[in-house]
């Protein structure tokens, strides 16, 4: 344990005087400036998919749903509205919008003459989240989580470049300790930014525990995968570049964090994909399916560890014990 703390104060002190180190530290600061100061907090509704079930011949309204079930899951993963028509009148089923954007649904309904109107809510503890806190999720997964894949890739880059690599080699330290020490810095780091960003813009009432666990774990998925990824280059132009294809592949979960009707199974399988969910529902509110998400993680950080294991061991340390 010595050793890992030692090489993490020794890669620390080699941030310090590393140039990604600083510009990802100043983007940090972009990114709360824009989210506090450049974003409006309200903009005018946007349309959400309506659904109907057994909607009477004159409603012209809506995309009839194939049953009531098919309808809530719809509701509950993305920007849809249901509306059950029965025989106590109308249910217009949300996944958690505010009193004040559900009025104007029953307002106009009721000018349309469907009475009486009820609403539900399929998540109590989800909220509607201002315009300009919408995408504090995707900054944080996709800026301080990746300080672990750019930086520690940098910092080997560096090693090699300054022959730090052929003392490592010879030295008791090893890939086990060489990957956990840098995992364990990065992660540290990681957390601190996505904190140092959620704290200004969305405020200190989120679920926390969940929150530092998302950001320590995701941190270190990505700080890992980074070793393994960067181990084969030599040089920095090469490796950047190749780098921003792969974050660019990365960042697809967006597509369904903005639109959750397209999410296909293949999305799922993306590392990202369940840290940016669960970041949504720990920071504003709603149920973090566990289940699904501690086993991606679970899974993803095991295949990042053993690729890191391997590639280090046989390309960037090679000769040196395990």
């Amino acid at each position: 344990m010595k050793s890992i703390l030692s090489t993490c104060a020794q890669d620390f002190k080699r941030l310090l005087t590393n140039a990604l180190f600083w510009v990802l530290t100043a983007t940090l600061a972009v990114i709360v400036l824009v989210v506090d100061l450049a974003l409006p907090k309200e903009v005018a509704l946007e349309s959400a998919q309506l659904l109907t079930l057994n909607a009477p011949a004159d409603v012209a309204f809506g995309v009839p749903a194939e049953s009531e079930a098919a309808l809530r899951d719809a509701v509950r993963q993305g920007d849809a509205i249901g509306f059950l028509f029965g025989e106590d009148g109308l249910t217009i089923v949300n996944p958690g919008y505010s009193e004040k954007s559900l009025n104007v649904y029953v307002l106009e309904l009721m000018r349309e003459g469907f009475v009486p109107v009820q609403t539900e809510s399929l998540d109590a503890s989800a909220k509607e989240i201002p315009f300009n806190l919408r995408f504090t999720p995707v900054f944080i997964c996709f800026e301080a989580l990746m300080t672990g894949f750019i930086l520690g890739g940098a910092l080997m880059l560096a090693e090699k470049q300054d022959g730090t690599v052929k003392a490592l080699r010879i030295s008791p330290l090893g890939a086990h300790r060489y990957i956990l020490a840098k995992t364990l810095l990065f992660s540290l780091i990681g957390t601190l930014y996505a904190t140092l960003i959620c704290l200004p813009t969305v405020g200190g009432s989120i679920d926390w525990g969940a929150f530092l666990l998302l950001s320590f774990c995701g941190t270190a998925v990505f700080t890992m995968i980074g070793l393994a990824y960067t181990t084969p280059f030599r040089d920095m132009s090469s490796w950047f570049f190749s780098m921003v294809v792969l974050l660019s592949v990365n960042m697809l979960p967006t597509i369904s964090y903005t639109s959750p009707a397209f999410t296909p199974f293949w999305m799922r399988l993306i590392p990202s994909y369940p840290i940016l969910m669960a970041y949504r529902a720990a920071m504003f509110g709603g149920s973090i399916d566990w289940g699904y998400t501690v086993v991606a993680i679970a899974a993803w950080a095991a295949i990042s560890y053993l690729l890191a294991l391997w590639f280090v061991s046989k390309r960037h340390l090679r000769g040196a014990r395990v």
